[in-house]
């Protein structure tokens, strides 16, 4: 029976899902900086559009986390790379 292959991180892998497992900001934060980069409108339809009810109450919570399924569903009906969302995230975390 073979072994199975287990997929090792490189150092920079295993950096970059520490930086983005604290990436964490408020719910203004978040909205304030999507409507600086001109994406609050279609981020709203994105929510407004889908089927999904769990969807619409994070998008109702307090905050955003970087590594969930929300922002990672959102940010896919955007066409945003991870970059993109992670400077999205760093833009917002500067807002007070």
């Amino acid at each position: 029976m073979p072994e199975e292959e287990t997929a090792v991180e490189t150092h920079e892998e295993w950096a970059l899902r520490k930086r983005r497992e604290r990436m964490q900001v408020t719910r203004y934060q978040a909205k304030a900086a999507l409507l600086d980069a001109g994406l609050l409108d279609q981020c709203e339809a994105v929510v407004a559009g889908s089927d999904d009810p769990q969807l619409k109450i994070a998008w109702q919570e307090a905050g955003f986390i970087r590594r969930s399924a929300f922002v990672d569903y959102v940010g896919a009906q955007l066409n945003m790379t991870p970059e993109q969302l992670d400077q999205l995230f760093i833009a917002a975390a500067k807002i007070k």
